[in-house]
């Protein structure tokens, strides 16, 4: 409008309330989800309800026992909700047996630093140092503690040997206000910026494993467009882990953000250059070949990781989708069972074990599979509409029946019961009932009739 003005409006963002709205849904829709109940409780532990953080993480470990991540992280909001960590419940837990660096010398010197050992904390943390794939992370975090424990002069000692050590921890650092190299700034005004660059955490605060929360938000920030946000998530959960393949994957889904996906598979064919094991690379660049339609370099992808990982459920279960959707049914049914093998509360993968079972008709193994889901406590009209379909399929109508009278009783507006009804009556030769229980179908769903063949009129006849 000419001498007119427009005011552009942009919406404010707060990741932390977003990021709780939106796993608070998810985990309403998807309560036996570990990784969401894992997620929650960290976002719940870094808002300081170390109680409420508790009680998502003993969720997490009931969906999934094995969860190391889930049962560090308990352990530190214990630590956090109770004012100390009784040493019987690490020693119990034992969370850093069996990890792989950088984990086992993180969280073992979180422990320690918690026992108040510091010299205990600190060779741990040379551990890391003396690995030179590690050594940059072992100093960045031992200058979280020193700095924690009110030595600056060793906190920065200890920042640039992490920043000579990689150039990733130099640049993510400087992004924080870290006096650049060369800057004439670093001899003579160092101290200001120890706090910017580490914070103010506590050392009993500070949560390697929050990284996995860094870098959930900076996926939400990224997919709301906040790019400069998303990449400081990012950065955070690089410093707190120092996988640097990781970071990579990071950087993919930000380059997706702006819209180029040939970035996107160029930064994750570099995190696999940087660490060809890394499986969670493998799995991005699998899911990125399959949004763009390179079906068989997403299996390859997805296999390699299957094979770094065969304990891995959820790699399992979505090897198994894309194989179902390949029509490989053998492959797909071979994941989805090792997924429930590794953790048998697997909603999904149960369900579309079921589905690819009964595209096979394999009926016997079907009503297997939807038993064990009525043992995990799952109840629906859906769940007795499958369990009839599968008892027709074996010649059992009057079992069929009994299933879908429960389930009308669970829910009386779910039309598929009344279709599957309306077979069962028919199988058994009450044509009445059958009539009656398609009009109840027709009822709930008024476009049956583009979707189904209609009952021969004799079959309709009374």
């Amino acid at each position: 409008m000419p001498g007119g003005s427009v005011m552009q409006m942009e919406l404010v963002l707060d990741p932390w309330l977003e990021g709780a709205r939106e796993l608070e849904a998810q985990v309403r829709d998807n309560p036996t989800f570990a990784d969401l109940r894992h997620l929650l409780g960290l976002l719940r532990l870094a808002r300081g309800n170390a109680g409420d953080a508790v009680t998502e993480f003993d969720a997490a470990l009931q969906a999934n026992p094995g969860y190391r991540r889930a049962r560090f992280a308990r352990l530190v909001a214990l630590r956090l909700r109770d004012g100390e960590l009784d040493p019987a419940a690490w020693a119990q837990e034992a969370p850093a047996e069996g990890q792989e660096e950088p984990e086992r010398c993180l969280w073992t010197a979180w422990f320690l630093a918690q026992a108040g050992d510091r010299e205990g904390t600190r060779a741990a943390l040379r551990r890391l140092v003396e690995n030179p794939t590690w050594d940059a992370t072992g100093w960045y975090v031992l200058s979280v503690y020193e700095s924690a424990w009110g030595d600056p002069a060793a906190a920065r000692a200890a920042l640039e040997a992490a920043e000579r050590a990689h150039p990733l921890y130099r640049r993510v650092l400087e992004s924080r206000g870290r006096p650049a190299s060369g800057s004439g700034r670093r001899s003579r005004n160092f101290q200001p910026h120890i706090e910017s660059v580490l914070g103010d955490d506590a050392a009993e605060a500070w949560n390697p494993v929050a990284a996995d929360l860094c870098r959930y938000l900076g996926a939400l920030c990224a997919r709301h467009g906040k790019l400069a946000d998303g990449q400081a998530f990012f950065d955070e959960a690089f410093l707190r882990q120092g996988r640097e393949s990781m970071h990579q994957v990071c950087l993919s889904q930000l380059a997706l953000a702006r819209g180029d996906e040939e970035e996107a598979v160029s930064a994750l064919c570099r995190a696999i250059e940087v660490d060809p094991t890394s499986v969670p690379a493998r799995i991005a660049l699998g899911f990125e070949y399959q949004s763009q339609g390179y079906q068989e370099e997403a299996v390859v992808q997805f296999e390699v990781a299957a094979r770094l990982r065969p304990d891995y459920p959820d790699l399992q279960y979505n090897l198994g989708l894309l194989y179902e959707s390949q029509g490989r049914g053998d492959d797909a049914l071979r994941c989805l069972r090792r997924a429930l093998e590794v953790n048998p509360q697997y909603f999904q993968a149960r369900m579309t074990l079921t589905s690819v079972l009964r595209q096979r008709e394999l009926w016997d193994e079907v009503l297997d599979e939807l038993s064990q889901l009525s043992r995990q406590g799952v109840r629906s009209a859906d769940l007795h509409a499958q369990r009839a379909e599968a008892l027709l399929a074996l010649d059992r109508a009057p079992e069929a029946v009994r299933e879908l009278e429960e389930g009308a009783g669970l829910n009386p507006a779910y039309a598929r019961t009344y279709y599957i009804l309306g077979q069962a009556y028919r199988r058994l030769g009450l044509r009445r009932k059958a009539q009656n229980a398609w009009q109840q179908y027709l009822d709930c769903n008024r476009s049956w009739g583009d979707l189904q063949p209609m009952p021969a009129e004799e079959e309709r006849a009374g």
